[in-house]
């Protein structure tokens, strides 16, 4: 497994809910692998179609990151379905694993109610909010073809754009100036 690109087509489409009974891969196989992948990504979130996988899983966790309101412990999330979203939203800065060095200021409510399975298969239902509900909110985007750059207002996202070409821009000739140094 490895991590797919923002112009990979798997990105785009909804993917197929978990089978327990018959799963593309051992379900504590694909949580390890998502969370070893996440980990050495940086990321906090990630969610099986970032790795090439279309089914419903996705995987949080904060590593050396430490935010109020925030899990600080690795879960796995199958067949996630977001039952009821709160009517407070707030904007936040995002990145993307599949999208390196983007970061974009995305709208998104603070609290959420979630179900979900466990490796197990067992059922699950949490209210989430801060920082995990908007890693959750959106890791399960991704599970339905939803980037989020599609979640962005044109504004902030043509803003992000820019900054990351000045950034390579910038990285690039502080690359020219230490080979000729």
């Amino acid at each position: 497994m490895r991590l797919v690109d923002q112009f990979d087509p798997i990105l785009m489409k909804k993917c197929e809910p978990f089978n327990f009974d018959e799963p593309v891969v051992d379900p504590y196989e694909l949580s390890d692998e998502l969370q070893k992948i996440r980990a050495e990504g940086g990321g906090i979130g990630l969610a099986a179609p970032q790795v090439g996988i279309n089914t419903q899983v996705l995987v949080i966790g904060m590593g050396d990151f430490k935010t109020e309101g925030v899990s600080d412990y690795n879960q796995v999330f199958f067949n996630p379905n977001i039952l009821s979203m709160g009517e407070e939203t707030m904007y936040m800065v995002e990145g993307c694993l599949s999208y390196p060095g983007l970061f974009v200021k995305v709208k998104r409510p603070k609290s959420m109610v979630m179900e979900w399975w466990t490796e197990e298969d067992t059922r699950c239902e949490e209210t989430f909010d801060g920082m995990t509900s908007r890693i959750l909110q959106h890791e399960v985007d991704h599970l339905n073809g939803i980037t989020f750059v599609k979640r962005a207002e044109r504004y902030h996202l043509e803003k992000a754009r820019k900054d990351l070409k000045l950034q390579k821009r910038l990285r690039k000739r502080q690359d020219n100036t230490t080979i000729s140094a």
